[in-house]
């Protein structure tokens, strides 16, 4: 460590989101004469990205931040900070209640005060260093992906959702900039692209721009050679043919589609205000797997809203049947404030609740398992992330582990690689394409062999 260097803990929680604020957040601490420790207990300061997406989300911000206080005792830590949705959205409460937090910052150009507010609270005069293009440190670059956030905020509005109140109406950034940054890390070694936003179908709309995704996306693949780029966020009601045909057409578009449904029933819908019914999800599902070459299909539900009956529920769960989702994952409903759900009386006991989603979850689970074992015997490119350490491996044989162009990050499975014959394991390392035949499955993981390119 350089004489000028001061170790500063990062914590991030919640989405995709919040890891790429991180990511800014760290560039800009590095440029500042901060250095990341991993060992809280040397940092003499901490800083916590916070979620307040759900009740439960909240409160693990709440003791991810107290936990934190405790190295102002333990450790050698003189300021806490609390950055993102909690701090955008309760400062003034926050800042009566929790003494223990020196520094809240919200969004956008807050973050990007960090380092000066961290330099002022410490008492330091800092000297900046030198840093690369970027205003990003990607920490999963070495792993040879990374995520790319292409717009902030959201207009869909729905009835439970506090994004809006946090995050704002959409901002789409320009495409220029995005594409520069995509450049950038295809430099880092970069070969896996996941494109997010709170809707990355609603990409222009902000700016009267149809058709601008698609523009976009054009010009990501004309500008980089990234094999695998994926949409992490497609709404039903934003989902058109033009964007299907320009996947099918390219074979670096990913044909993954993570499109939420939230729900099956007409009525719950529309209390929901998705804005699409259930004939409308279906007929895009439909025409997702007419136009795409075997695509993946990744949801998710809420269970429990306020007026959700049985009868609504069991709708649910018979279209979970019926399209057979390929990932699926699943929330219980909590009140947000301010939420227009938030007027309507929570009528779905909690024990009720957790029953409707351990449900659902059981009937993904089975189904998960089924289309895992439709791939035993296929032979498919992995990216390879990780050694796995013999308390995670499902036997000794499996050393390394990787993904799939079918498994998105954090969220799906993973592929378990044992070597194949011939295969030097010196030249296996994260971030290398391979090629795997699959062998074996398990309901949400798949096992494989490498074989020699």
């Amino acid at each position: 460590m350089k004489k000028d260097e001061v170790p500063v803990g990062l914590i991030t929680l919640g989405c995709a989101k919040n890891a790429v604020d991180s990511e800014y957040m760290l560039a800009e601490l590095e440029s500042a004469g901060f250095r990341l420790t991993e060992n809280l207990s040397e940092a003499r300061a901490i800083v916590v990205n916070t979620c307040a997406f759900i009740q439960p989300a909240k409160e693990e911000s709440i003791e991810t931040i107290l936990e934190a206080a405790r190295f102002k005792e333990t450790g050698h830590c003189e300021v806490l900070a609390m950055v993102g949705c909690m701090a955008q959205r309760y400062c003034k409460e926050l800042g009566r209640e929790m003494p223990e937090v020196d520094i809240f910052l919200g969004f956008g150009q807050e973050q990007r005060r960090l380092g000066e507010e961290l330099k002022a609270a410490l008492g330091l005069e800092l000297t900046s260093c030198l840093k690369r293009f970027s205003t990003r440190v990607v920490e999963t670059a070495n792993q040879g992906w990374a995520y790319l956030k292409i717009s902030e905020g959201c207009n869909n509005r729905c009835n439970y959702c506090a994004i809006p109140l946090i995050r704002g109406n959409l901002k789409s950034r320009p495409e220029a900039e995005i594409v520069e940054e995509a450049v950038y890390l295809e430099s880092l070694g970069v070969k896996e692209l996941n494109l997010i936003a709170q809707d990355v179908t609603a990409y222009g709309l902000d700016r009267g721009r149809e058709g601008a995704l698609n523009h976009l996306l054009k010009s990501i693949l004309a500008e980089t050679g990234i094999p695998w780029i994926r949409l992490l966020y497609t709404h039903p009601g934003h989902l058109e043919v033009s964007l299907l045909e320009l996947i099918v057409e390219n074979n670096r578009l990913l044909p993954y589609l993570d499109m939420p449904i939230q729900h099956a029933s007409d009525r719950i819908l529309a209390a929901m205000g998705r804005g699409v019914t259930k004939k409308e999800m279906l007929e895009k599902i439909e025409l997702a797997r007419r136009i795409l070459n075997r695509p993946v299909l990744r949801t998710t539900v809420l269970v429990g809203f306020p007026g959700e009956r049985k009868a609504e529920f069991a709708e649910l769960v018979e279209f979970i049947e019926q399209v057979r989702f390929d990932r699926l994952g699943g929330f219980i409903y909590s009140r947000e404030e301010e939420t227009p759900a938030a007027a309507l009386r929570d009528s779905v006991p909690r024990a009720e609740k957790e029953r409707r989603l351990e449900t659902v979850l059981e009937i993904q689970r089975e189904i998960s398992a089924a289309a895992n074992a439709s791939r035993v015997g296929e032979v498919l490119q992995v990216l390879v992330e990780r050694p796995v350490d013999s308390s995670e491996a499902p036997s000794p044989e499996y050393l390394w582990a990787g993904r799939s162009s079918v498994h998105a990050p954090e969220v799906d499975g993973v592929v378990y690689l044992a070597l194949g014959p011939d295969v030097e394991e010196r030249k296996i390392r994260p971030g290398r394409m391979a090629r795997v035949r699959i062998t074996d499955s398990g309901d949400y993981d798949l096992f494989g062999t490498l074989e020699q390119d």
